[in-house]
Parts: structure tokens; sequence; C-alpha cells
């Protein structure tokens, strides 16, 4: 009696720690959801966790209009996912990923994202419930939950035989322990030495499909948590993840078996833990859920997709209180993927990864030439209107005071290099990337192209000869605004009725030099590069020889 007395208190004691614990957890994470908002986040991203985020975004690539590798690494985009990450589930992580590389060309879409996002900005206690329920489903460090939610197929259906077999051997160990002490006891410790090492055997072997299956099972009781809400707002979204969530009753039963519904580590999840191990009942409900995931791995995928949307978006609306308000606006997209004469307007534009940026503005329905020395601004520049139009048309809030534009598909080929596997030069790596470009400027779609010193891989006579002809080619396209950075001042002459002509400048003194990073109408007419000789110490007899070389050439046309 005494010892059921015991064993009582113990488990009201376990019971009380649990409620406790969970009730603290909750307070913690409503804490973390208002406090992490409109900041960046200190996750680490390794190479193996950057690869997995790119599954989901693999599975629902489109053969066109998508932002390309090329373009993804040029504009390096990796580094403005880190900052706009603030999503809590893998999940909706995924989602912002894939979301980031497909600009949308439908304007209900771009209606509907704008709606939840401006929902979630302006409504903090309704988006943390939300997230709250979502925050449960937590992140894996290494794999992708889509990639392993979808490979569970090809896992070989195997029998409960030996685990039943395992749980019946160590009852009977444990049996005969009262009878035999002696042996009993060292039969029940070979046992639960088997039992030990065979679940940790075939654990290992499954292990990335056992912590999926946690994952979706977290996965549904989210989606349970986020229909027990009152927000109208997510109706449609809701009745969804009901009529989906109907396959899964069985699925869901008696869930701690596989894993904890939240990622509390509370004492009860150790225990469980333990019981798991001796007795492989998760192992034995794996191969039950295996049934019921063959019939419904389509309705998983959808619900998926929906978490994965209303993730990500809370995201957006983070990202948007990190820019703060001013910081950035609503875009005005112009009609749809027709073959309208393009347009770029953007005014006090900036990039969005820079701590101290210079706004610029810009308007044009033709393609831009860039001039100006090295270091003045002209790359930065690219990319800020690169990422002004893919994040207009995909998290529809662009670092801008104000943004007009048509629909476009976005490709660039700026940060280029040897193909050192492919045993590639750079100039055929790089005349591969403008011919897709060119390639692409002859589509239905709008395309807005981005080009950094155009074949900067070859000599100066066949380099203006080919990038004339290049860029005037792609100009001419009708549907496509290039803007393309050179240092070739004579291209602004040659192509001046095909471009409008912008320059970036810089003030050299005796001791500096100084950028306004500010972008000026028409071409550079500076030359300061041979007063950077002087500036830094060339010998004085250098620097007249260049300069009456530099002389000579601009009144003959030949060099002395």
């Amino acid at each position: 009696m005494e010892y059921l007395v015991i064993g009582m208190a113990v488990v009201i004691l376990l019971a009380g720690k649990g409620i406790y614990d969970k009730r603290k957890y909750k307070q913690k994470v409503r804490r973390i959801l208002r406090e992490d908002f409109g900041t960046v986040s200190e996750e680490e991203y390794t190479q193996e966790k950057l690869k997995a985020l790119q599954s989901f975004y693999q599975a629902v690539k489109r053969d066109t209009c998508d932002v390309d590798d090329i373009t993804w690494n040029d504009l390096e985009l990796d580094e403005l996912f880190m900052v706009m990450n603030r999503t809590v589930s893998a999940m909706g992580e995924e989602y912002l990923y894939a979301m980031l590389r497909q600009p949308q060309f439908d304007p209900e879409e771009m209606k509907e994202r704008e709606r939840l996002i401006s929902f979630f900005e302006r409504n903090e206690e309704k988006r943390i419930d939300v997230q709250e329920a979502l925050y449960q489903i937590g992140k894996h460090r290494k794999y992708s939950v889509y990639e392993c939610m979808n490979y569970i197929k090809n896992i070989k259906r195997e029998s409960n035989l030996p685990h039943i077999l395992a749980i019946v051997l160590l009852f009977g160990a444990v049996a005969f322990a009262f009878l035999k002490p002696s042996v009993g006891v060292i039969a029940t410790v070979v046992v639960i030495s088997y039992n030990l090492v065979s679940y940790m055997k075939r654990k290992g072997e499954l292990d990335a499909y056992l912590s999926s299956v946690t994952y979706l099972i977290r996965l549904l009781y989210a989606t349970e948590d986020v229909a027990k809400l009152s927000v109208p707002e997510l109706s449609g979204y809701v009745a969804r993840m009901k009529e989906l969530n109907k396959h899964f009753a069985a699925f869901k039963r008696n869930f701690w078996i596989i894993g904890s519904r939240k990622p509390t580590g509370d004492m009860m999840d150790m225990v469980v833990s333990y019981f798991r191990m001796l007795f492989h009942i998760d192992l034995i409900k794996f191969n039950g859920m295996l049934k019921i995931y063959d019939k419904h791995v389509k309705e998983l995928n959808e619900l998926y997709e929906v978490v994965g949307y209303l993730d990500a978006l809370c995201s957006v609306a983070s990202f948007r209180a990190l820019l703060g308000a001013g910081g950035y606006c609503v875009p005005e997209l112009l009609a749809g993927m027709g073959s309208e004469t393009p347009v770029y307007e953007a005014e006090e534009l900036y990039h969005p990864l820079l701590e101290a940026p210079v706004t610029n503005s810009i308007r044009t329905d033709k393609s831009v030439l860039l001039t100006g020395s090295n270091a003045s601004g002209k790359s930065t520049f690219l990319k800020s209107v690169a990422i002004g139009a893919i994040l207009a048309q995909t998290v529809h809030t662009v670092p801008a005071k104000s943004y007009r534009a048509s629909y476009f598909q976005v490709l660039s080929s700026m940060a280029l290099r040897d193909n050192m596997q492919g045993n590639e030069s750079y100039f055929i790596v790089e005349i591969k990337s403008l011919k897709r470009i060119f390639e692409a400027a002859k589509a239905q779609v709008c395309t807005l192209c981005f080009v950094d010193e155009v074949l900067r891989g070859t000599n100066t006579v066949e380099r203006i000869a080919a990038s004339r002809e290049v860029l005037s080619g792609i100009a001419r396209s009708g549907r496509t605004i290039c803007f393309a950075a050179t240092h070739d001042i004579e291209l602004t002459y040659l192509l001046e009725q095909e471009c409008d002509n912008y320059h970036f400048e810089e003030t050299v003194t005796d001791d500096k030099v100084e950028f306004d990073y500010l972008l000026h109408e028409g071409r550079a007419t500076s030359r300061n590069a041979i007063k950077l000789l002087r500036m830094l110490g060339y010998p004085q007899e250098v620097i007249e020889r260049a300069e009456y070389a530099a002389e000579h050439f601009l009144m003959t046309g030949e060099w002395n």
C-alpha cells in the first residue's frame, strides 16, 4: 500500500510538473514571438541547411520565369532570405525560400498576399496566436521536411513481428525474475540490452523519416489549433485545413508514441523516450502510420503548403517591420503577362542589406547604360533595381518610397567566374550566361535583365562590337529593359538610340577619393583613374606618360 501511495504521488508530481512546464512554455513562446518580430534572426545557416531549404522549391520549380541559380547567386539572395526569414516552422521557411524564387504574374494572387501580410502587420495578438500554433511544429537543422515527407514512400515496409517479440521477451524475462531472481535478472538485462541495441539500429536507419513523421504529427495538431482560433480573415484557409485533417484521425491517434506534439523537452518527454527504447512502440506505430500515409500523401502535401504559405507571410510582415515605417512601399504592378511596353519606376530605392544605404530614383521604359569608375555604386544599384522587382512580385514589399512597374521575369549576368569543373573559361561562361538572357528576351512576358561589365572577358575591339549587338538585340525585343554597367564609354554613343545613359561619379583630391553613390543622368565624363595613381604615390614619370597617352588617344583615336 505504501508503494502504491508513493507511486501515485510520483505520477501526480510528474503530471503537475508537466502542466507547469507547458504553461511556462506557452508564456515563453509568446514572449519570443513578440520580441523577435521585426528583427533579424541569429539562426546559423550551414551549406547543408541551405541545400535542404531548396527541396520544396525544386519540387514546384517552373520551366520559365523563376529566379534562376545565376541570378539568385548574383544578387546574393541567400543573404536576403536569411534576413527575411522569421518563420517559426520548417514548412514556413521552405515555402518562403520557394516564394522568393518564383515571381508571380497573377494580380489576384498578389492582392491576396497583400491582404494577409497587412492583416498580420496590424493585428499583433492574432498574428501571435497563429504563430504560436505553428511554432509547435519546429524546424529541422539538417533535413528538408518536405523532402523527407515525400521520401517516406521509398521506405521498405516491414513486419511488426520482431518488435512485438521484443516486448514479449521483456515481459517474460521480468516475470521469470520473480521465479528465479538470479537467472531472471540476467535474462532481463540481456533482453533490455537487445531491445536497446535493435531499437537504436532500426531507429538510426529511419531517423530522418521518424523525425518527419513527428513533424507531420505536429503539423496536423498545429492546423487543428489554428482552426480553433477566432480569425475570420483566415476562414478560407481554416476550412481547407479542417477538410484535409479529416483524413488523418488515426494518424494522429496516440501521437505521443512517435514524438511530442510540442518540442518542450520537459520531464515527461524524457520518460516517454526511455519507454520507446524498451518497447519499440514508436516503430510499431510508425509502421501503422505508413498505411495511412500511402493513401493520403497528396493531402499531406497540400496541408504542408497551406501552413507554409501562412507562416511565410507572417515572416514578410516581420520583414516590413524590420524595414520600418517609410522604409518600404507596396508596389503598383501594371497589367499581366501581355506584350505591353515595359515600365520600371522606383523612387528612393535602396539595397535592403546595407546598413546605411544611399537611395536612388529611376524612371525608364527603355534599356539603361551605367558608366562610372569601380566602387562608385554601379553594381549595388543594379542589385537594388533587380531585388526591388523580385520582392515586388513575391512578397509585395519593395525597399523604396514608391514603386510602379510591369510584371517582369528577372535575369542577371553579373558575378560570373571560370567553370573549372566544366573546363570553361570566363569568357565562355559569360557568353553562355548572356545567351540565356538573349533567348529569354523573346518571350511574351516582359523581361528585366542586368549585365555588369558586359563581355569583360575579351579584348576591347571585339568587346565593344559584340556588346553593341548583344545589348541592341536585347533592347529591340520591345518587351525588355536591360540595365548594363560598362567602362566602355564608346557604347554610350553607339547605343544612345536604344538606351538611356546614367552614371555614378566620384571626387578625387590629393589624398582621398570620395563617392556619393548617387545616380546622375548622362554618361560619365570624369577621368579619375590616373589621379588615383598620384594619390597612391606612383612615380610622377608614370603619371605624366599615362596622361599624355590618354590625351593623344582622345584627340587622334590612336595609341602613341
